[in-house]
């Protein structure tokens, strides 16, 4: 394990054990506008769960267009930990596979939400963002900052407000 793995395996464990990410106004679940693999497509609508323990869930469509055309991916697991008291970090690793089930790799983001002053919002504009994709073997195949200049928007959900826009219809309310 390299220096810098180690020293953050060990804050990850320290912060975990003392219970300081409970506290950080990062915990929690949040309806995310996140960005796609391709430059071009719109973002779409997502959640991440940012747990107590460090833990990060990030979730998105099953299957996405990329440079490696069509393809199923998991949603990505991962880590986190207070940046500051308002910021992040994490890191979480999705699994990728062809329609014929065929192991492609994995994409890995590293990416440093700020949450707003309220504690309602996030946002990460990709300052400090960075990609790597690996092959089959995790041979590091690409590593690039986010390319895009559009930030990934973020609001917390709580019970009855899932967390999109105003002017979208609330649960239960007719659509005509």
């Amino acid at each position: 394990m390299s220096r810098t793995n180690d020293v953050l395996s060990r804050r990850t464990a320290a912060a975990q054990e003392s219970g300081d990410l409970a506290d950080h106004p990062m915990t929690g679940t949040w309806l995310v506008y996140a960005n796609p693999p391709l430059l071009e497509d719109l973002q779409p609508t997502t959640w991440a769960y940012f747990g107590a323990d460090g833990s990060v869930h990030l979730m998105f469509p099953l299957t996405q267009r990329g440079p490696q055309e069509v393809v199923f991916n998991t949603s990505y697991g991962g880590v986190w930990e207070a940046d500051d008291e308002r910021t992040a970090h994490f890191t979480a690793t999705q699994l990728l596979s062809d329609a014929d089930g065929n192991f492609l790799g994995t994409t890995t983001v590293d990416g440093y939400p700020m949450v707003s002053e309220d504690g309602q919002t996030f946002i990460d504009d990709g300052a400090r963002v960075m990609i790597t994709t690996r092959d089959p073997a995790g041979a590091v195949v690409q590593q690039f900052p986010d390319p895009r200049d559009r930030p990934v928007t973020v609001t917390k959900m709580s019970p009855g407000n899932p967390g999109f826009p105003e002017g979208t219809p609330e649960a239960g309310t007719p659509m005509t």
